[in-house]
């Protein structure tokens, strides 16, 4: 099964609510729609999405690339041929985001040659997922509002975004502990901003209250990443510091990383499926981290989350349920505080074309 065509297209989806965190904002999700072509008619598809800010790709930067540069080399080449399409595309250096797209995508249409779903393909070590929601900052009021509805909803584990002021950090977690369930996990993603004694302050104060705390301190500051991971008593997660591999290796070797986070839009499957190997062979459990998927990228994270064994911890969500815009006909499936993974072949979803067409954006 042949690689035909391979097209990015611009999509905006509106959110629901702004959303704010130590490094940037976002009012809607600018996200890309690859789509890969088979000479089969097979079609398979994925959402790719740029963060400029972490990994330097824009949406019109990530059409381009896919568009022009990524697709004519793998243009082609069968799609079972997976080392010999990442290795094509190495090529173009860097593009993690825009990579990752066109991984998953391929993945799709694998899964759906030969009629099986994708979970089932990594391993199918569980048939759901315990998910984790991102708090955006805000009014400590609004924050525990949500937390609170949420809970009802069946989430036991929440984000909190943190990293510019310790005191308020703490003021919202404390607050938090005291009104979602007592099962409920809290973590603080701190996105690099605190210095080394911002971030202690903050450990001793919720100490007891924090079930674990990613990316505290600058991966530019190893001593310090270091020194607090050896200083708390609850587990360091990463992100901006596990893009790569490489990264993850080198994370694990001097031992500043607990918990180890995949984000699927810059690993894609493949290296996903690597990097969880690399984990698992230095018993560190993992995470899925959220790069504010929609529904289509959500069914990513379901089903790498349910597929491997290593992803042990609640995977993160954010706006997967926005009744406002969505590329796609289903519903993701959740019950009694678990996700569970489309059963169709490949990712399982089918893209709304009435919808692409309304969300694409046009010069």
């Amino acid at each position: 099964m042949k690689i035909e065509k391979v097209t990015a297209t611009p999509v905006s989806l509106p959110l629901a609510h702004a959303v704010k965190w130590a490094t940037g904002n976002m009012t809607c999700q600018a996200h890309v729609l690859v789509r890969v072509q088979t000479d089969e008619g097979v079609e398979g598809i994925a959402e790719a999405i740029p963060r400029e800010h972490i990994y330097g790709e824009t949406q019109p930067g990530m059409v381009y690339v896919i568009n022009t540069m990524l697709a004519p080399l793998i243009e082609g080449l069968d799609c079972f041929d997976l080392e010999k399409i990442h290795e094509k595309m190495a090529y173009i250096k860097q593009n993690l985001a825009a990579k990752g797209g066109i991984d998953v995508a391929v993945w799709d249409a694998i899964g759906k040659k030969l009629g099986m779903p994708l979970y089932k393909l990594f391993g199918g070590y569980r048939d759901s997922i315990e998910p984790s929601r991102i708090l955006w900052m805000g009014p400590i009021d609004e924050m525990t509002a949500q937390a609170k509805e949420l809970n009802e909803r069946g989430y036991r584990a929440f984000k909190v975004k943190g990293g510019l002021n310790p005191d308020e950090d703490i003021a919202r977690v404390e607050a938090l502990r005291e009104v979602v369930t007592p099962d409920t996990k809290l973590y603080i993603d701190g996105n690099m901003s605190y210095t080394y004694f911002g971030a202690k302050k903050v450990a001793d104060a919720l100490r007891g209250k924090l079930d674990y705390f990613e990316e505290p301190i600058a991966d530019t500051n190893e001593r310090d990443r270091v020194r607090f991971a050896h200083a708390i008593d609850i587990p360091i997660t990463g992100d901006e510091s596990n893009f790569t591999i490489y990264d993850v290796a080198h994370q694990i070797d001097i031992d500043a990383c607990s918990i180890l986070m995949i984000k699927i839009p810059r690993s894609g499957f493949t290296y996903g499926r690597k990097i969880a190997a690399l984990c698992e062979a230095f018993h560190r459990p993992m995470m899925i981290g959220s790069q504010s998927e929609s529904a289509l990228g959500a069914t990513a994270i379901i089903h790498m989350g349910c597929g491997l064994k290593t992803i042990s911890y609640p995977c993160e969500f954010m706006d997967f349920d926005n009744p406002r815009a969505s590329l796609i006909n289903e519903r993701i499936d959740m019950r009694d505080g678990r996700v569970y993974p489309p059963q169709g072949p490949g990712l399982g979803v089918t893209l709304n074309e009435d919808a692409v067409r309304e969300y694409t954006v046009r010069e």
